[in-house]
This record gives structure tokens, C-alpha cells and sequence, in this order.
């Protein structure tokens, strides 16, 4: 099957801007330089969640179901791509403003016109679609976090809980929701798993409402209600029982290494969702920053970017020994933002320079795996996934 090169190569290297820019962001607690860090933060998540995450979700999703590419539809997802360059372009000289939103606004129509397309496409192909399908829907859901901003500003409310709310409802059904529900899919059609329809009920429906409830973690940020921890312990519950469900049934086939540290990290995400629906844990990520971020990059370099490297891994040469360098530095930046506030090491003040080095040592494991899968890619425009594990 034919697949579009410039695509994965668009998808790629704004992956690999991202990650730069997030280099950049840590040098900033070493040596502060002359940019606005919440601005260049704002062009770092947009590049990570949209161009890399996204993007190279969606076409994994092409290739694995064998679906059509239409010229037209290469045309939207490289619009996809070209809007983010916009937003790169835009978000570290003046943040939201006319036009960053105006690329952001872009970027999210064409996605609605990606994923209807997409939504059809998956009509009757099983338990696999059905999870794509309910991806596609979350997406439509967190897309209306965005359009509350313009009344909330216009109404000179971006200091009220609302305005922060818009935004967490946005990102927590787009990466707990919309993504989430992508990374199922892939590993239920590539696996053939949930042959027998009230099985795959029994792990589906438990992980849509833990899914929808547990968007109360973020509410805890902004209200302090003993129904908000409550739904956000029962939507963790959930979460963590369907996920249990789900781990079992992968672990009675044969699958590589690397997707079992994933679905590792993926339990201990559903276990973090349950201590974080306790007031106490809760109050302590809400007041520290470096927690907050350690939990997010969890979750978006410990599940995620290995996930779409694993589905990659055959451009990649020597694709195991370099991952097993980004396991031992990813867990060593997780310890590294963490480490303070615990206090682990009293005394120790090198923090933020040793966590400098320790993502630079990530990035350029990243840049290794995305520049070997490029000049693997270029070498044949016919781009086959790996049929197994």
C-alpha cells in the first residue's frame, strides 16, 4: 500500500521542533535567556499534542486499517500539519493572540473534516473501529473547551476557575480521551483481541465512563467538593478495573518488551488517577508545578512517543538498543523532577542543570530514532507496518 511520504515526514520533524523547543524550555531553569517562556511553552504543547501526537496517530490508523488515502484527505492532513507550522511561527512572539488562535481555529476544522471522513470509514469493522469511532467522538468533545475562551475573555474572565477549566476539559478528553482511545484501538486490531462481543463490553463501557468521570481530577484543581473527588474516584476505579481487563487480554499473546513496559506505565497511569482523587495527593500536585509536569510527561514520553516508536520500529535499525537508552533517561528525568520536591537528596541544588542534561540526552535518542525511520523511509514510498509482535 502506497502511503504518502510527505506526511510522515511533515509529522516527524515538527515531532523533532517539539522536542527541541522543549530542550529549550528546561535550559530556561539553567540559563534564562531573552523569550517569553509561556509563550514558547504554548508553541512546545501545540507542536507535541497536534503535529507529533496526533499526527502520527492518525496515520498509524490509515495504515493499520487499510484505508483509502484520497489525495483530498492527504490534503487535509498536510493542512493539519502546515496550521501547526503556523502556530510555531506565531505562539513564541505573541502567545494567544489573532494569529496563533486563527492557526489553532484552522487546524481544528480540519480535523473535523479529517475525522468525519475517518468516522465513516469505520462503520461496521468491529470492536477495534468501535474504539476509534468513540476517539473520534471524545475529540468532538474536547474541541468545545477551545470555544468557551473567546466569551470567557470577552467577558474579562481569565482569571476565574472557568477559563482554566475550559482549557483542562480540552486537554483532558484529547489525550485522556481522543488518544487514549487511539493507542486501544491500534493494540486491539493489531492483537485481533476481543473476539466475543460481551467480553469486549465488559472492558468497553467501564473504560468510556471512567474516561468521562475522571475529567472531575482536573475540576479538583479549581473546586474544592467532596462529590468532585468522589466521581473522580469512581471514573479512576473504572479506568483502573477495564485496564486490568484489557492488560489480560493482551498478555495471552506474545508481544515485545517494549509494549509491556508501556502497558506497565499504563497501569500505574490508572493507579497515579485513583492516589490523585485523595484531597491530600491532589493538593500537593495542584501546589507543585514539577509534579505536574513529571505526571504529563509520563504520559506523553513514557506511553505515547514509545507507543508510536514500537510502531515504527522497522525502519528504525538498531531499534532496541536505542530504546533501552530512552527507558534508563526517560526514568531519570521522571526522578529528576521529582527528586526536589520530595527531597530526596537534601542540600542537592544541581537539580535543574542535571535535569538539563538528562533531556538532552532524550532528545537526542529521539533524534537518532526519527532521522534513522526518515532516511529509511525515503529509501521506499511503500510504507508497511509490522504485521506482529
Amino acid at each position: 500500500m502506497k502511503f504518502n511520504i510527505t506526511s510522515w515526514s511533515l509529522t516527524v520533524y515538527l515531532g523533532i521542533i517539539a522536542a527541541l523547543i522543549g530542550l529549550l524550555l528546561r535550559s530556561y531553569f539553567v540559563w534564562p535567556q531573552a523569550f517569553n517562556f509561556r509563550f514558547m511553552l504554548h508553541a512546545h504543547s501545540h507542536a507535541m499534542l497536534l503535529a507529533w501526537l496526533l499526527g502520527a496517530l492518525i496515520l498509524i490508523i490509515y495504515q493499520q486499517w487499510e484505508i483509502k488515502l484520497s489525495q483530498s484527505t492527504k490534503i487535509l492532513f498536510n493542512g493539519l500539519a502546515l496550521s501547526v507550522v503556523g502556530m510555531l511561527c506565531s505562539f513564541p512572539f505573541q502567545g494567544y493572540a489573532a494569529i496563533s488562535i486563527s492557526f489553532s481555529t484552522l487546524h481544528l476544522w480540519l480535523s473535523y473534516a479529517l475525522f468525519y471522513r475517518l468516522f465513516r470509514a469505520l462503520k461496521n469493522r468491529g470492536p477495534s473501529a468501535k474504539l476509534l469511532r468513540t476517539g473520534i467522538l471524545l475529540f468532538y468533545l474536547s474541541s468545545l473547551g477551545p470555544y468557551c475562551l473567546g466569551p470567557l475573555m470577552a467577558n474579562e474572565m481569565q482569571s476565574s476557575p472557568w477559563y482554566d477549566q475550559a482549557i483542562y476539559f480540552y486537554l483532558h478528553f484529547l489525550y485522556n480521551g481522543s488518544f487514549f482511545f487511539f493507542l486501544l484501538a491500534i493494540i486491539v486490531h493489531k492483537l485481533k483481541l476481543f473476539s466475543d462481543e460481551k467480553e469486549f463490553q465488559h472492558f468497553y463501557l467501564p473504560m468510556l465512563w471512567g474516561s468521562i468521570f475522571s475529567y472531575a481530577l482536573n475540576l479538583e484543581y479549581s473546586f474544592d467538593q467532596s462529590w468532585i473527588y468522589l466521581l473522580a474516584a469512581l471514573g479512576s476505579s473504572a479506568q483502573l478495573y477495564a485496564g486490568i481487563r484489557f492488560i489480560k487480554a493482551v498478555f495471552r499473546i506474545r508481544i515485545s518488551n517494549h509494549l509491556k513496559l508501556i502497558l506497565f506505565l499504563l497501569f500505574f497511569k490508572w493507579i497515579f488517577q485513583i492516589l490523585g482523587s485523595t484531597p491530600l495527593i491532589a493538593e500537593q500536585i495542584q501546589f507543585n508545578r514539577f509534579l505536574l509536569i513529571a505526571y504529563l510527561h509520563f504520559i506523553f514520553l513514557g506511553i505515547y512517543t514509545p507507543f508510536i516508536w514500537e510502531m515504527l520500529k522497522r525502519r528504525i535499525p538498531a531499534f532496541n538498543k536505542w530504546m533501552i537508552a530512552y527507558w534508563l533517561l526517560f526514568i531519570l528525568s521522571e526522578i529528576a523532577l521529582i527528586a526536589p520536591s520530595l527531597k530526596l537528596i537534601p542540600g542537592f541544588q544541581s537539580w535543574p542543570i542535571l535535569t538539563f542534561y538528562i533531556y538532552a540526552g532524550l532528545v537526542s535518542i529521539w533524534l537518532i530514532l526519527a532521522f534513522s525511520y526518515l532516511k529509511n523511509l525515503r529509501r521506499n514510498t511503500s510504507y508497511h507496518l509490522e504485521s506482529n509482535y
